[in-house]
């Protein structure tokens, strides 16, 4: 739904392969899921201010509606894995995620928002537990790192 988000960073946006799945969260109100992932390129054009903090990488949340026959196997984040995106009839897509070990495969509606987008400094050990440069007006007023997992506000809404 909100694609010119990623536009605004990207010429093109960028493929989806070799992304690091940072969470899924399962809604069952909706019901919805909710992947938060690194890209594999860091932004085209990014903020002067990510430039100066150093940061190397970006991240995001995607919201998929009206999930259904969702499979997962072998789950341990991150997970670096290609998202792999095909187009069903009446409006739906099947979205599919492989990485080394694990597995996600759902159905859901065609209308995908972005958001609680960001860049950071990737940490020695890979992690994204570092000072996060939210693009959101909100989320910069609210968040300085990714926040815990109870964070309704965060992983519920995107």
């Amino acid at each position: 739904m909100n694609r010119p988000a990623l536009e605004a960073f990207y010429s093109p946006v960028p493929p989806l392969e070799s992304v690091a799945v940072r969470s899924v969260h399962l809604d069952r109100r909706g019901p919805t899921l909710i992947l938060r992932f690194d890209l594999p390129e860091f932004p085209h054009t990014p903020l002067p201010e990510w430039t100066a903090a150093g940061c190397d990488t970006f991240q995001c949340q995607l919201r998929f509606l009206a999930v259904a026959d969702v499979v997962m196997r072998g789950w341990s984040p991150p997970v670096t894995a290609d998202i792999v995106i095909e187009e069903q009839e009446d409006r739906r897509i099947r979205v599919g995620l492989r990485g080394a070990g694990a597995e996600l495969a759902f159905t859901s509606s065609d209308s995908l928002t972005v958001g609680h987008m960001s860049a950071y400094r990737r940490s020695g050990d890979g992690t994204d537990a570092g000072k996060q440069h939210f693009v959101g007006r909100t989320d910069r007023f609210r968040w300085s790192t990714v926040p815990d997992v109870w964070e309704k506000t965060f992983y519920e809404r995107v």
